[in-house]
């Protein structure tokens, strides 16, 4: 005969309480899952934790509810470490159900996945507590209603999760009734879940079996008491949950209305051209509005949560980092900077990047915001700008060295033409042919006079014509220039004059030789252009901003206005028709752009059938001797005294001023000798002959220039130790060094700074002695 099976009865009031309790829990867990979805960071973790309790606790207590309502003609008992793990998959199953109900996106598939789980859970957190139970009887289960269970709790936990995230964010009177009706549903379900698994257990008469004791058992009293303790925690979560709703209510208007406002927000943001965006601290694209796929072709939702960086072109990724580098370490709160951006093309585009730091309420640094621009067009633009600017440059280069190569080219055969030309005019033996020589000469001269003026115009376009300024004395200049004129202008009957008054003790900041070149210009074309018995007059007065304006002024018939912007035009001869002139069209062009390589100006006023004025500007100077003899005022000149025989010191220099200046210093320092030398071939003899202690050596030469100078003393073994002292008025950074380069001791920029001149000399004689 088989074992007598023990028939079990149920309490109908704890039947009743613990479909209550399901429900209440169900209707909990609905609630939560609402606030679940909404919340982010540690907000988002503390309702899951206090849901997944509240929840797995009511579904727990229901449970244990419903067993307290089991009753068997026995005394039951309960292993308390199997009743906490059984309380423990109710929490784990209540956490997993809210955490999927929570997330943004979840498909059918995986809802059912996730419902399959959840069942699976719970059936666990059941039979955990089945397998709690101790009694003096035998327990087995029918296999039928023991898949029904499991059926009922996959199904229940499968629509479960279907309610939650349907009905999590409906606050709406329907999303409350609805809410309630699911809760009865789901409690019934989960209810329903225990009392198949119930009625398939099957409790036998054991005999013998002795119901176990000790510290981890509990009777149906103790198992009271956190039962009911949870029952009650689920109907004060259900009493507080449905008072707090309203207040939710209310909040979940406000935020919809922040949403709304941010819809409109992303409505403006989603019009604008420029693409606004957001980063966080690490880098990566967290906002892009729809410009951006104008730009790149990708859409935002393709380069969100992606490397800012990986937008940028390869080549352009270490000026992004450094700028997005510096606003990250707080080195600076804005950046401005163009890069290129990949297109999906496998193109690129030029953009504008301004970008700030942003940070949060807290003042932490959250990452970074700002405006990007396209600015492609205006890159191309600029570079079409750049390429015919070069390009034009490049013509012009092309142009100037292409002149300058043809006129020294001329000069070869040229140099046959004049030589064979004074041949012939010194053999001549009838006028006829003496008449001939003078023809050829006349064009050759003509000739040589044109390739001069190319040469100097092509030297100045090219920038290798240099000029060397010093103070220029204008009496002198404007003198020698007359002198030089005055056959020119008794041919042709003009008279020449100068106001010697006007000119006193006037100096210009200027290159001798050129500004000579400049006036000779000038004083030519006012005779050349002058009526028969005119006047041409040379003055001087005050410029502007302090300057000298040198002015000639002729009584020839004017230049009429139309032709005046052609005045300075390279090759246009405005006087071409009056046959009886001679001229290239260089001379007013090339005296522009000298006076302009001296930072000074030049200009005309005329006036037709009465003359014309034309004058030249240029930075005042005072000459070096008042320099001299003012800071001799002011104070002496502490020159030290040379002891022993004298020391010879070479000065090469062409000026006269600037050597008398230079003998003026040191003849106030007894035992040093200056021999003077105006020419670099004369200074090499002397430098040969005499062994001087130092040699000072200007580099603009009437017959080598003064590097070459330099050259030949460090090559000839007598000379090459002397120290040289350059005194120059280049005072570019690359001469200085290409001469100290080439051995030179010193380099001096005139207008000599006379305490700084004399160190050099005494440290210099210092050393001679010294050796």
């Amino acid at each position: 005969m088989g074992p007598h099976v023990l028939h079990a009865s149920h309490a109908t009031p704890l039947v009743v309480l613990s479909f209550a309790i399901a429900m209440c829990a169900s209707y909990t867990a609905l609630t939560l899952a609402g606030r679940v979805a909404v919340a982010r960071g540690r907000a988002r973790l503390a309702w899951l934790t206090g849901g997944s309790v509240a929840m797995g606790s009511g579904i727990w207590s229901m449970h244990f509810v419903a067993m307290l309502a089991f009753h068997l003609p026995i005394s039951i008992a309960y292993d308390v470490p199997l009743v906490t793990a059984s309380w423990l998959a109710a929490v784990a199953a209540s956490a997993f159900a809210l955490w999927v109900a929570g997330r943004a996106r979840v498909g059918m598939l995986g809802l059912a996945g996730a419902g399959i789980c959840l069942g699976l859970a719970v059936v666990t957190m059941h039979y955990t507590g089945m397998a709690a139970v101790r009694v003096t009887a035998r327990l087995s289960y029918d296999p039928m209603l023991v898949g029904a269970s499991v059926l009922i709790a996959v199904v229940a936990s499968t629509v479960a999760l279907l309610l939650f995230r349907w009905l999590r964010n409906d606050y709406s009177r329907r999303g409350r009734s609805l809410r309630v009706a699911a809760a009865v549903v789901m409690g019934v379900a989960i209810a329903g879940m225990h009392y198949t698994a119930m009625a398939a257990a099957r409790f036998s008469d054991a005999g013998s079996i002795a119901l176990p004791q000790g510290s981890m058992i509990i009777g149906t009293a103790g198992l009271a008491v956190p039962v009911v303790m949870g029952a009650l925690v689920i109907l004060t979560l259900t009493v507080v949950g449905t008072i707090t709703d309203h207040w939710v209510r209310v909040q979940l208007a406000n935020a919809e209305a922040l949403r709304e406002s941010e819809e409109r927000y992303r409505s403006v943001v989603s019009e604008v051209d420029e693409v606004i965006f957001r980063t966080d601290v690490t880098g990566n694209w967290t906002f892009l509005n729809p410009a951006w796929k104008t730009i790149t072709g990708f859409s935002p939702d393709e380069s969100l949560d992606t490397p800012h960086l990986d937008s940028v072109h390869q080549e352009d990724r270490a000026t992004s980092e450094e700028q997005y580098a510096a606003l990250i370490e707080g080195r600076t709160e804005f950046s401005r900077h163009e890069v290129r951006y990949r297109t999906r093309e496998r193109g690129s585009r030029w953009v504008e990047v301004h970008a700030r730091a942003s940070r949060n309420l807290m003042g932490e640094l959250v990452g970074t915001a700002g405006v990007i621009r396209d600015v492609t067009e205006r890159r191309r633009a600029e570079e079409a700008l750049r390429a015919a600017s070069q390009a034009a440059e490049a013509a012009s280069r092309a142009k100037s060295e292409f002149l300058s190569r043809m006129s020294h080219e001329l000069r070869t055969p040229l140099n046959a033409i004049l030589g064979f030309g004074q041949l012939m005019e010194l053999e001549a033996t009838t006028d006829g042919q003496k008449e001939s020589a003078e023809h050829v000469l006349k064009a050759g001269q003509h000739l040589l006079h044109l390739i001069n003026e190319v040469l100097d115009i092509t030297g100045i376009e090219s920038g290798r014509l240099r000029v060397s300024a010093e103070p220029v004395q204008v009496t002198e200049t404007v003198g020698e220039t007359l002198d030089l004129m005055r056959p020119l202008a008794a041919a042709r009957h003009v008279e020449l004059s100068a106001d010697s008054a006007a000119m006193s003790e006037r100096w210009v900041h200027a290159d001798r030789q050129r500004l000579k070149q400049v006036l000779l210009n000038l004083v030519a074309n006012a005779v050349k252009y002058n009526r028969v018995g005119g006047s041409v007059r040379v003055t001087c007065e005050t410029g502007t901003r302090g300057c000298v304006r040198v002015v000639v002024t002729d009584t020839g018939q004017g230049i009429p206005a139309d032709k005046l912007p052609r005045m300075f035009t390279a090759f246009d001869r405005l006087g071409a028709e009056q046959t009886d002139v001679e001229g290239t069209g260089l001379g007013l062009a090339l005296a522009r752009r000298l006076a302009e390589a001296m930072d000074g100006t030049i200009g005309v006023k005329t006036e037709v059938g009465v003359g014309s004025t034309f004058w030249v500007e240029l930075p005042a100077a005072a000459s070096e001797t008042t320099r001299w003899e003012e800071m001799s005022r002011s104070g002496p000149v502490a020159i030290k005294s040379a002891p022993g025989r004298a020391r010879q010191i070479l000065y090469v220099e062409d000026n006269l001023s600037n050597l008398t200046l230079v003998q003026r210093i040191l003849s106030q320092r007894p035992g040093v000798e200056l021999i003077p030398a105006m020419q670099g071939g004369l200074a090499l003899d002397l430098a040969c002959l005499h062994r001087p202690q130092m040699i000072l050596l200007d580099l603009h030469l009437p017959d080598i220039p003064g590097e070459e100078v330099l050259r030949q003393l460090r090559q000839r073994p007598d000379c090459r130790n002397i120290p040289v002292v350059v005194l120059s008025a280049d005072a570019t950074p690359g001469q200085i060094d290409k001469l100290l380069a080439a051995g030179a001791y010193a380099y001096i920029t005139k207008p000599l700074d006379i305490k700084p001149f004399i160190q050099v000399v005494d440290d210099v004689l210092a050393l001679h002695e010294a050796a």
